[in-house]
């Protein structure tokens, strides 16, 4: 990377980026002996159990990427007020790597009918098939961004940008169902910004914001879906999602001994284009799939907002070091959203709010900092994701 200092009208930045990595990962998955009574109930209990019953199903994937970038960046400050920002990068990428699944361990179907024994290897294929694939890549983009920044006064500047970015294809490397791609295609992003940066009452109140209108092709998302009694996670493209918003924050400092903050966002996420989108779990009874084409982007709220304060006094000198007693507390909520890719009901998270506090002694000159903190000071129970199954069963991470 090589930058220019030159403060003229013109600044630099050009440089080149290589990246090589490869992960061996291993699985092992066992049932024991509730295994066949939970998945298959249906099943004679002989040919479940001694399909599921201490069965193991190993796996070994190595996925491996090489990626090989050149990119440069200019600043034309075309007057004292104006800057105008350009900037390409080029980068080439391959992906590769195989994926293997085999059975290692479980009972002799040997002893079972033919039929008993096509029906018990039938129930090991749903939940583990044996697997031996590979899959690669190759991919080159260009991407770029164009700004151009305008101090409308010494403390206020306005500004309007559009870049151009690329994602990465991937491969997916694990237990596919019919149909799914190995490769995932590279996405598209094309994102457009229009704010602005002030500061004012003698730089006492800082104040930022922004609008903002984000358009991606071949979105890459996460997929849960359903293939039999089992589900199945993998990689997929959405031909086309958007997001919307504005989204500002401030800064304000009271006093030389007291300053509050905070930040208040909206977005508006949704799918434009997802026609064959999976079914959520408790609408299979309709169709396998489903139109999602409008509907709003899993784990994205609505709302989000912050505020907190900050207030700090000198108590003294310790050793030549200023020792300062600070405390800070901040609020932060979200309001609700969804959190699963097929948009079911059982997925919704409601809105919540987390308190944080801390209380402390620290150097002004950073030589140590020495506090008590709490996040979620009120012990706020809330959930950062649900996944329904078609069981009945909803699972999730709760904090």
């Amino acid at each position: 990377r090589l930058a220019s200092d030159s403060g003229g009208r013109f600044d630099y930045v050009i440089g080149g980026y290589y990246f090589w990595q490869i992960i061996n990962g291993y699985g092992t998955i066992g049932y024991g002996s509730a295994a066949a009574l939970w998945n298959v109930p249906t099943v004679d209990p002989v040919v479940g159990n001694a399909a599921l019953n201490g069965f193991i199903a190993n796996s070994f994937s190595n996925p491996a990427t090489k990626s090989l970038a050149a990119f440069g960046q200019v600043d034309w400050k075309i007057t004292d007020a104006l800057t105008l920002t350009a900037g390409l990068r080029f980068t080439h990428e391959k992906k590769w790597g195989e994926y293997q699944q085999w059975w290692a361990e479980g009972d002799d179907l040997s002893e079972l009918t033919p039929a008993q024994q096509a029906t018990a290897k039938a129930i090991r294929t749903q939940f583990n098939p044996v697997a031996d694939f590979s899959a690669s890549l190759s991919d080159s983009s260009l991407s770029g961004l164009v700004s151009l920044a305008w101090k409308v006064a010494p403390d206020a500047l306005i500004y309007a940008s559009y870049s151009r970015g690329n994602k990465s294809g991937g491969i997916n490397l694990t237990s596919l169902p019919a149909g799914v791609p190995t490769v995932v295609d590279p996405e598209k992003v094309d994102a457009y910004a229009l704010g602005f940066k002030s500061q004012l009452l003698d730089r006492r109140l800082t104040l930022n914001g922004a609008l903002y209108w984000t358009q991606i092709a071949n979105y890459q998302t996460a997929i849960t879906q359903l293939v039999g009694d089992i589900f199945r996670q993998y990689i997929a493209n959405i031909p086309k999602v958007r997001s919307r918003g504005v989204e500002t924050d401030l800064n304000f400092v009271a006093s030389d001994n007291f300053s509050l903050y905070g930040s208040l966002a909206y977005t508006d996420a949704v799918y434009v284009e997802y026609a064959n989108a999976p079914q959520a779990p408790e609408r299979l009874n309709i169709s396998a799939a489903q139109d999602l084409s409008g509907q709003p982007l899993p784990g994205v709220p609505k709302f989000t907002y912050t505020f907190g304060a900050e207030g700090h006094a000198s108590v003294g000198d310790w050793s030549g070091h200023a020792l300062q007693l600070y405390a800070n507390a901040d609020w932060s909520h979200r309001s609700s959203f969804n959190t699963s890719s097929s948009n079911s009901a059982w997925a919704q998270i409601p809105g919540y709010g987390l308190a944080n506090a801390r209380i402390g002694i620290r150097a002004d000159d950073g030589l140590f900092d020495l506090s008590l903190w709490a996040k979620n000071l009120f012990d706020e129970d809330y959930f950062t994701s649900l996944q329904p199954a078609n069981t009945g069963a909803v699972t999730g991470l709760q904090q």
